[in-house]
């Protein structure tokens, strides 16, 4: 297939089973989560997003062209510092997340992985870490779906970042993470300059490696299969810890609990 054809695609296999289509996101974004759901999202999602960097590194380190390696390289080094949107290791922001919904990173760190999680997780390194397989693979079925997914936004248009702020109530420090990924009110459309510009370093990774019928097909599968994961996994966490007579997560009633 001729690579635009082809990537674009692949863009219409993402955003046809988008985040916002599962109902865990519908929940969270609709300003329905219970603290018991947001907590265990946060625990759940976890090692998903903690191996982030090493499938960005393991990928990036196979690119030959210095130019083109260094873009994963910069968008390691935000990923693990902040150092260009001078916030923290964007792991951390998101265990801060979990701290204001009441959960503490121990917790969250030392959690044992469901099955579904596992099955993710082990997936993912698979397809970016083992070098017998395609790099293309690990990039559209790992790289490109997390970072080119559309705007994390409801119906009436309300971002991730603004609901956890505005809805839900969190301070700053938890709802930062929320800013810089694809679910920002800081940016046009929703989606930050920095996934605008680690997305098209991935798509200039397949346009210069996914050349080949073989290729593509290989990548269109480990895609899907992706996707079919990542759908059970938040299926599972929807499922096990939400319970809609709960009441809904408000972070002021929740301190004023504590105290």
């Amino acid at each position: 297939m001729e690579i635009n054809s082809f990537i674009q695609s692949l863009i219409d296999l993402i955003n046809e089973r988008r985040k916002m289509t599962s109902p865990l996101y519908q929940v969270i974004l609709e300003g329905k989560a219970s603290q018991r759901l947001l907590q265990n999202f946060v625990i759940h999602r976890y090692p998903i997003k903690n191996l982030w960097v090493r499938h960005l590194m393991c990928v990036g380190s196979r690119i030959e062209d210095h130019k083109l390696r260094r873009l994963f390289v910069e968008n390691a080094f935000e990923e693990e510092t902040g150092g260009e949107t001078h916030s923290d290791r964007h792991v951390t922001t998101f265990l801060d997340f979990g701290e204001a919904v009441g959960v503490s990173a121990e917790t969250v760190i030392n959690h044992p992985l469901t099955t579904e999680t596992k099955a993710l997780v082990d997936f993912n390194l698979h397809a970016c870490n083992d070098t017998n397989v395609p790099i293309t693979e690990g990039a559209t079925s790992v790289l490109l779906l997390m970072e080119g997914q559309p705007p994390i936004v409801n119906k009436t248009g309300k971002s991730m970042e603004g609901v956890m702020r505005d809805v839900y109530g969190l301070p700053k420090k938890g709802y930062e993470f929320f800013t810089h990924h694809a679910s920002s009110d800081a940016d046009e459309g929703h989606v930050s300059a920095l996934e605008d510009k680690h997305t098209a370093a991935i798509v200039e990774l397949l346009k210069r490696y996914c050349t080949t019928d073989a290729l593509q097909e290989g990548a269109r599968i480990s895609l899907k299969k992706a996707i079919e994961l990542r759908h059970k996994h938040f299926d599972m966490i929807l499922s096990k810890y939400y319970d809609p007579s709960e009441p809904v997560f408000r972070y002021g009633q929740a301190q004023r609990a504590v105290a």
